[in-house]
């Protein structure tokens, strides 16, 4: 018995924490982030420095102000020079025997560091041998300063290259936060399925709305009211008048505990108040459920369950009725 107690109790244990790593994704994401390097490594301060020359360059191709003159694709040519350098820095800094751990002025030339770089993923950042030469001519070939005669369309070639080598560098960052986002929609999700039953819940404790789609008659109707927009859209509106009141016909004696009064959401509130709630089985005995003394806009009358066939709502004044809605549980 203790044998089977402990077998069952364990497989239930590794079924729950397989449900809750599933729910967290903890070993999933554990696992993305521990391929990214750590910002005091070399690989993690060489993507940073990438990530920030993409930047000025973009700043650079797209000022916010006018920029002084200049020969401006030359100097993107060598921000995206140096952007690949880091990039290809931070690459084989992920791999010890390809870069060892070193300060950055120790770090060796571009060109060294494209001949240590793998060719088939130089090849698909620039897509074709022949474009892969031409980049290679205007970043690694030519010593110093890039020439002022620099094209737009070599510029743009280089810029090319250089932000599709970032983007599969950036692949296992981009990762993480697939992974951080799908663990935050497991959690959205379990909100909204908690929320719909706690709502479901509410709905089957207080039971369905016994006034929806039942006859209501009023004291007196508004002239006129259903040219008039804001007064088509409420429930009723009667004239000026004593004591007017709108009283609904449930169909059938029922049990009442709750009435919840929505008032008119334009203007004139004030003229719902006081306000009496009251029910009936035959109309002519009433029986005062509550009442209500100060301004509202929405009023939730809960009561002991009372059987009622008739629902009266009644201003005991000389004023006008108007009221948006009115919910019978």
């Amino acid at each position: 018995m203790w044998y089977l107690w402990l077998v069952v109790s364990g497989t239930l244990g590794t079924r729950l924490r397989s449900l809750g790593d599933w729910f967290t994704l903890r070993s999933t994401l554990g696992s993305a982030r521990a391929q990214l390097p750590s910002g005091d490594q070399l690989a993690g301060r060489a993507f940073d420095q990438a990530r920030l020359l993409r930047e000025v360059a973009s700043q650079v191709a797209n000022p916010p102000d006018e920029l002084p003159p200049g020969r401006r694709p030359a100097v993107l040519l060598s921000l995206y020079r140096d952007a690949i350098y880091w990039t290809l820095a931070a690459d084989l800094a992920d791999a010890p025997h390809e870069l060892p751990q070193a300060p950055p002025e120790q770090l060796p030339e571009l060109e060294a560091l494209w001949q240590r770089s793998p060719a088939e993923r130089l090849l698909r950042a620039a897509r074709t041998e022949e474009a892969l030469a031409a980049i290679r001519r205007a970043v690694v070939d030519v010593p110093g300063h890039p020439p002022l005669d620099i094209s737009d369309a070599e510029a743009a070639r280089v810029r090319d290259f250089a932000d599709r080598l970032y983007t599969e560098l950036e692949a296992p960052r981009r990762q993480v936060h697939r992974i951080v986002a799908r663990r935050w929609l497991h959690w959205a999700t379990v909100v909204a399925v908690a929320l719909a039953i706690a709502l479901v819940a509410r709905a089957v404790a207080v039971g369905p709305d016994l006034a929806k789609g039942k006859p209501f008659r009023t004291s007196s109707t508004q002239p006129g009211c259903a040219e008039n927009e804001h007064c088509a859209a409420l429930m009723f509106h009667t004239t000026q008048e004593d004591n007017p009141w709108v009283e609904i016909d449930l169909g059938a004696v029922k049990p009442v505990h709750l009435i919840e009064v929505s008032n008119r959401p334009d203007c004139c509130q004030d003229r719902a108040i006081p306000l009496v709630a009251e029910v009936s089985k035959d109309r002519a005995k009433w029986t005062e459920m509550g009442r209500r003394d100060e301004d509202f806009t929405t009023w939730t009358l809960e009561a002991k369950p009372t059987p009622a066939r008739y629902v009266r709502l009644r201003a005991p004044r000389a004023t006008t009725l108007h009221l948006q809605e009115v919910v019978v549980r």
